[in-house]
């Protein structure tokens, strides 16, 4: 017996997401843009208050809303980044185990999401943003 073919869509969705992500980033493999996606989805979700977490996660692809709401509680104050290069700092020390992230990571993946996500769905994942990262994300 074969995969749902929603298991199999949502796994291939992904993959194509991190590859278009190496395009873009200039990195070489998926095994470096997954976890830099995933730690921009964890800062984010750790700097948004819990309904925009949720709205957002419902503009995202089943395996990206997945990653976002893994191992996330509801009872947590959220903690605004003051700037983009807070927030950067934030995704940097999720990933500096593994590999350095370019300056221009949580752009890229917001650049991603502008361009895979319908248009009403991207506004969601847009308006949910802290104002911090709103000039991250690029123009319709």
């Amino acid at each position: 017996m074969g995969h749902p073919y929603d298991v199999e869509n949502a796994t291939r969705l992904h993959v194509e997401w991190c590859r278009d992500l190496i395009d873009r980033t200039g990195l070489t493999t998926t095994n470096q843009t997954e976890p830099l996606m995933r730690a921009v989805m964890f800062e984010l979700r750790r700097s948004i208050a819990p309904g925009a977490v949720i709205a957002m996660a419902n503009a995202l692809p089943a395996l990206e809303r997945g990653i976002l709401l893994a191992d996330w509680a509801l009872d947590y104050e959220p903690d605004p980044p003051p700037s983009a290069e807070v927030f950067h700092q934030r995704v940097y020390q999720r990933v500096k185990g593994h590999h350095s992230p370019p300056e221009s990571l949580t752009a890229d993946v917001f650049w991603l999401w502008a361009q895979k996500l319908p248009e009403k769905k991207a506004e969601a994942v847009r308006n949910s943003l802290p104002p911090a990262l709103v000039s991250l994300w690029p123009d319709p």
